[in-house]
C-alpha cells in the first residue's frame, strides 16, 4: 500500500472535506492510503478517517507561525520518508508557503484547485509562479479553478487533470415519500422553502443572501430559509438575521448529517457566491431534483440538469426573489441518470483512475 500525505483537509465538514473523505475511501482500491497533515486545531470526519486506517498529524498554522509551521511539516516528512507524494487541496496559491518544505525536501507535489477566486487575489498572483513552479502534477474541479490556480489549463505533463465533485447521487436521487416525510418533520407542508447549504463565510455572501430571502418574504408569506452550515461569520449572520422583518422565517440548522433529505424537503436552492470552483453543494442539489439560482460568478459547468439559473449580483434582490418563485414552475423530478452521464457520480470511474494516476 503507498502512503499519499494529504493537505487541505480543515476541521469545517464543507465541500473538500467531504470530497477527500470519499476519495480516501476509493482510491484504496488502486493500493493507495490517504494520511493527513492538517494545520487547524481539529479535522472534520476524523471518526471516520480513522476507521478507514488514515493516520492524521497535527502542524501550527502557518499564518500565526510559519517557522514552526515549516518545522512541522518538516519532522512529519523525516519521520515517514514513505510519504514520497504530498497532495495539496487548496484555495488559492498562498499554500505555496506550506509546500515549500516537501519541495525542497524532494516530495512529489501535486496539487488540486478547489476554487475559482479569492479574497487575497495579490498575495495569490505574488505565489502563483511559486506554486507553478513547485507542482508535479495538477489537478482541478472545472476549467475555470485550473485557469484561476494555474493561470491557464496548461499543455503537455503541465496539463490540468479536471476531476468533476462526484458524488453519490443514489443518496439524493428524488423521493416523494422522504420529502414529504420530512416536510411534515420540519413543520413545511404549505412552505415554500428555499435552501442553502454552505460554510457562513464572505465567500458564500451570507448577508446578500439573507436580503435576498427577504425580499421573496415580502412576495410570498410563505416562504421560509432553511440554512445549514458553520462558519467564521455565524455569529454577526445571525445577530444580522435577527434585526430583518423575516427573521421568524429563517432557520439557522448548523452543521447536519441530514444534507440528502433537507434537499429533498426543499423547493429551491440558493447560492449568490462571490466565487466558487465547482461547489458540491449544487451538484447534490441539482441530483436531489432541485432547481438552483445561483449567482454568475459559479461557473456555468455547474449546470448539469438544466434546472439551474444564473443571475449577476449586481441585479436587485428583487430580481433574485423573481427568479426563485419562477422556480416553482420547474418539475420536481429524479436527475440521477443526468448527474451519472456527466461524470459527477461515483460510479464513473475514468476519474478515480486518472486520479490515481497523478499519485503513482
Amino acid at each position: 500500500m503507498k502512503h499519499i500525505l494529504v493537505y487541505g483537509m480543515s476541521d469545517n465538514p464543507g465541500g473538500i472535506e467531504t470530497y477527500l473523505l470519499g476519495m480516501s475511501r476509493r482510491m484504496k482500491k488502486y493500493g493507495l492510503q490517504f494520511d493527513f497533515i492538517s494545520d487547524f486545531p481539529g479535522v472534520a470526519y476524523d471518526r471516520e478517517l480513522k476507521e478507514e486506517g488514515s493516520s492524521i498529524y497535527f502542524i501550527p498554522a502557518k499564518g500565526k507561525k510559519l517557522f514552526s509551521h515549516w518545522k512541522g511539516f518538516a519532522k512529519v516528512l523525516k519521520e515517514h520518508p514513505e510519504y514520497d507524494t504530498v497532495y495539496f487541496n487548496i484555495l488559492d496559491a498562498g499554500a505555496a508557503f506550506s509546500m515549500l518544505i516537501p519541495w525542497l525536501m524532494r516530495r512529489k507535489i501535486v496539487v488540486h484547485s478547489h476554487n475559482g477566486s479569492t479574497d487575497k487575489m495579490m498575495l495569490h498572483k505574488l505565489c502563483r509562479p511559486f506554486l507553478k513552479m513547485m507542482a508535479d502534477r495538477r489537478m482541478a474541479c472545472s476549467k475555470l479553478a485550473a485557469v484561476y490556480m494555474f493561470g491557464s489549463e496548461g499543455k503537455g505533463k503541465n496539463r490540468a487533470l479536471i476531476i468533476p465533485n462526484a458524488i453519490d447521487a443514489a443518496r439524493y436521487d428524488y423521493n416523494e415519500a422522504v420529502r414529504n416525510e420530512y416536510r411534515e418533520k420540519l413543520d413545511l407542508q404549505d412552505r415554500f422553502v428555499v435552501c442553502h447549504i454552505g460554510r457562513i463565510s464572505a465567500q458564500k455572501n451570507p448577508y446578500r443572501l439573507l436580503d435576498i430571502f427577504s425580499a421573496l418574504c415580502e412576495k410570498e408569506e410563505n416562504a421560509v430559509l432553511l440554512y445549514a452550515g458553520n462558519g467564521e461569520l455565524k455569529e454577526q449572520v445571525t445577530d444580522y438575521a435577527e434585526k430583518l422583518p423575516c427573521a421568524d422565517k429563517i432557520r439557522f440548522l448548523g452543521v447536519r448529517s441530514d444534507i440528502p433529505e433537507i434537499l429533498q424537503a426543499s423547493d429551491v436552492f440558493l447560492l449568490p457566491s462571490l466565487y466558487e470552483g465547482l461547489p458540491i453543494v449544487a451538484v447534490e442539489a441539482q441530483a436531489s431534483g432541485l432547481p438552483a439560482v445561483l449567482s454568475t460568478a459559479v461557473t456555468r459547468e455547474t449546470d448539469i440538469t438544466g434546472n439551474v439559473r444564473f443571475l449577476d449580483l449586481r441585479r436587485s434582490d428583487e430580481n433574485w426573489a423573481d427568479e426563485l418563485l419562477r422556480c416553482r414552475k420547474i418539475e420536481r423530478a429524479g436527475c440521477r441518470e443526468k448527474i451519472i452521464d456527466a461524470g459527477y457520480d461515483l460510479s464513473h470511474p475514468v476519474n478515480d483512475e486518472a486520479a490515481a494516476q497523478c499519485f503513482m
